[in-house]
């Protein structure tokens, strides 16, 4: 049975322990789906202040604090991880998935970039807080021609 290409490059990076020592993750229908999310939410964060409108970079100064404190409140971990804990095992943080809060570690690692939960939390609320400062000053300039 072949895989394919795009499951090849999946699995390099999802942990779960291969025989040649290499972390290597298993994906379900379920995970994929999160994942998933967690990449749309990534890429929202990253890109979401490059966003041509007043209205939709309101929103982003909105939410982005959002995401921010409930990472912070929730020790390095996601609500969308929490959420498939919940549809998992039926309890908000599961003790036994060890990657959960872990999906920076997870990516980083195979780079040979060794960072503690801390390190990633504070690199990436800083970059968080110059997208928010960026997509302030976007909104700033942004100039709504006067009704005609």
């Amino acid at each position: 049975m072949r895989k394919s290409l795009a499951s090849l490059r999946l699995a390099e990076f999802v942990p779960s322990f291969h025989d040649a020592g290499r972390e290597v993750f298993a994906f379900d229908g379920l995970k994929r789906v999160f994942f998933a999310l967690h990449v749309s939410v990534i890429l929202y964060v990253g890109l979401g202040w490059l966003m041509p409108s007043r209205v939709g970079l309101y929103i982003y100064l909105l939410v982005l604090p959002l995401i921010v404190m409930q990472w912070i409140l929730n020790g390095g971990s996601s609500i969308l991880s929490n959420l498939e804990n919940v549809l998992r095992v039926g309890r908000w943080s599961d003790p036994n998935n060890r990657f959960e809060g872990a999906l920076f570690q997870s990516f980083l690692r195979p780079l040979g970039v060794r960072a503690s939960q801390g390190q990633i939390t504070t690199v990436l609320c800083s970059l968080m807080l110059i997208f928010w400062l960026a997509a302030m000053c976007r909104m700033i300039l942004i100039v709504v021609p006067p009704p005609a």
